[in-house]
């Protein structure tokens, strides 16, 4: 069952016309049913009658005092009474009047509100919008339980709840809610309201080149609105929330683009071409030079894997032009030359440049003395420091001396001197004395008798022959593999033994002497080290420098192995090597501790 329950105004003591009214959709039978009634404004001091429909499809009310149960006040109070209408199914908007009753079938009693010193507020009390944009305002109702409000705008629309929409007009507008108890209440909010900004957006760099797996940061900028973010994607490749976009691993050509959060309509592209890597190699000839402070050299860079061959050069220490011509600083050291490829900027080679001071010219003869026969010949060399012109001029006092130094014993008795003099500083010379006495018999002697030297290296011999004018010999290898000149330099081969050499006399064969020469094996480095702890390394880089500390240079790259052999080591060095840790996108690592290495002699 249903009860219909409506408050009504009274017309001469009597229900009149219905107000307002609400449902009760399941009552439950001996205990009170409560009910809200919409609220509807009534005026202090006057009467209302509360109904009940729902029993038989008649209209039945019980007032506070019904009638039978205190005749002398149901006049004042009106009484119990039905409508003369029946078989209603709702509540009548007017009120037919009909007979009191005397047996009270409802029972109800109301908690309306009651209105005392209202008070109303708007929050939040201004804001700012654009055109059409809407917020949502809240209105508190104090000083009566009926917290009811009404809504209105001076521009702009507003629901019953409250929600506001801003007009499509620039201005200020008011929204104002009023109370429902007290229409002398209300409170206000302000609205600014201005038109949209267009909104805008860009992207920097608009264009890019890289290699597949290669990075780039994008910016986007946004203009036009105070929320500028952006949600970034990728035709190929992938690209993060800030920007950071990753080439994929197939050539073409992708765009990157920002979408404002602000306005999806509005966004901005760039446009990536993804070639794939070239494989570039850089070599610099020569790779080693020495140099006196401030002299030059000219280095060349060739490159290949590409068609761009150009290089950008610099030195660690002095100059060097755009062309290679390197210049040495006025410092003595170990300096780098470097050349790096245009096209790819990770490949490089670099030359190593020894930078010494000045040195003074210096020439001093060997043998500084000699004894020959009159007529014999004596072969002099001389030795000339500080300078890279070695040449000389000879003299002799006494007898005649070739161009090369060979010296021929007048055919007097006596003491001769035979000079040089250096053609880089015709003030320095050196002089050798020669005894020549009278002819005696043939004798053969060799310097040096005994040597060591290193798999295909070489020793110059020298040979004396005395008691004859005549000082040819004939030379030969009796012992060994080795090869020897008829000038006397020897030429070790490529195995150790021992070789002996021998020079006889043309003058006399029966005269001989010989030497006797130790081939070792060349020296080299044996370099090992430990795995870097690093993940993706794929190779490793090994330097090599003559300076504890470094500077180093590249002795090779791309080892894979945790090994390598230094073979090309001169006996008498020091070298010290480092090595770095290479991952698969070409970072190296910072250098490792330093090893040093001792090259004996010979």
């Amino acid at each position: 069952m249903t009860i219909w329950v409506g408050v009504y105004a009274s017309y001469f003591g009597h229900p009149n016309r219905l107000l307002s009214q609400a449902v009760i959709p399941q009552p439950v039978s001996g205990q009170w049913n409560s009910v809200s009634i919409p609220a509807v404004q009534v005026t202090q001091g006057r009467q209302y009658w509360v109904a009940l429909l729902g029993l038989n499809g008649q209209i039945e009310f019980r007032d506070r005092y019904c009638y039978g149960a205190d005749t002398g006040r149901h006049g004042q109070y009106g009484g119990a009474e039905t409508s003369r209408q029946t078989n209603l199914t709702s509540l009548p908007t007017t009120w037919w009047t009909g007979s009191q009753r005397s047996r009270c079938v409802v029972s109800m009693f109301g908690s309306g509100g009651t209105t005392g010193n209202v008070s109303v507020t708007v929050s939040p009390t201004t804001a700012s919008l654009q055109a059409g944009q809407q917020t949502q305002f809240t209105a508190t109702v104090s000083g009566t339980t009926n917290t009811a409000v009404t809504w209105k705008a001076s521009g702009g629309t507003v629901t019953s709840g409250g929600l506001y929409t801003a007009p499509s007009s620039a201005g200020t507008c008011t929204v104002t809610a009023t109370s429902v108890a007290d229409s002398s209440k209300s409170a206000s909010a302000v609205v600014t309201v201005s038109q949209p900004v267009q909104i805008s957006i860009s992207v920097s760099p608009t264009t890019a080149s890289l290699q597949t797996g290669g990075q780039q940061q994008f910016t986007a900028t946004v203009s036009g609105t105070t929320n500028t973010a952006v949600t970034w994607k990728a035709s190929g490749g992938t690209v993060t929330t800030g920007g950071q976009y990753t080439a994929p691993s197939s050539a073409g050509t992708y765009t990157v683009t920002a979408t404002s959060v602000a306005d999806s309509s509005k966004s901005a592209s760039a446009v990536v071409t993804v070639s794939q890597p070239i494989q570039v190699s850089i070599s610099v000839s020569p790779t080693t030079a020495s140099l006196q402070t401030g002299g030059q050299q000219q280095f060349t860079a060739t490159v290949s894997g590409t068609t761009n061959t150009a290089v950008t050069w610099k030195a660690s220490g002095g100059t060097v032009t755009t062309g290679g011509q390197y210049t040495a600083p006025s410092s003595a050291g170990t300096y780098t030359v470097t050349a790096t490829s245009v096209a790819d900027s990770s490949k490089s080679a670099s030359a190593v440049v020894t930078v010494s001071q000045p040195v003074q010219i210096s020439i001093s003869v060997s043998p500084s003395t000699a004894s020959v026969q009159t007529g014999g010949q004596q072969q002099f060399t001389a030795y000339v420091s500080g300078t890279s012109n070695t040449a000389v001029t000879w003299s002799a006092s006494g007898g005649t001396v070739t161009t090369s130094g060979l010296y021929a014993a007048p055919s007097a008795a006596g003491t001769y001197t035979v000079t040089a003099v250096s053609a880089a500083d015709s003030t320095k010379s050196a002089s050798a004395t020669v005894s020549v006495s009278s002819p005696q018999a043939i004798s053969v002697s060799i310097s040096p008798t005994t040597v060591a030297i290193p798999q295909n290296g070489q020793q110059q011999f020298a040979v004396a022959v005395s008691g004859s004018s005549n000082t040819a010999v004939t030379w030969k290898v009796t012992q060994g593999t080795g090869t020897i000149t008829q000038s006397g330099l020897f030429t070790a081969p490529q195995a150790v033994e021992t070789d002996i050499v021998v020079a006889t006399s043309q003058a006399d064969s029966t005269k001989s002497a010989s030497a006797s020469i130790t081939v070792v094996a060349p020296h080299s480095v044996a370099l090992s080290w430990s795995p870097s702890s690093s993940t993706g390394i794929s190779s490793y880089n090994v330097y090599r420098g003559t300076v504890g500390g470094g500077p180093y240079s590249l002795l090779t790259n791309g080892v894979s192995s945790t090994s390598y052999t230094d073979s090309n080591v001169q006996s008498g060095s020091t070298y010290y090597y480092v090595t770095t840790a290479v991952d698969s996108s070409g970072a190296e690592s910072v250098y490792s501790n330093e090893t040093q290495a001792v090259i004996p002699m010979p």
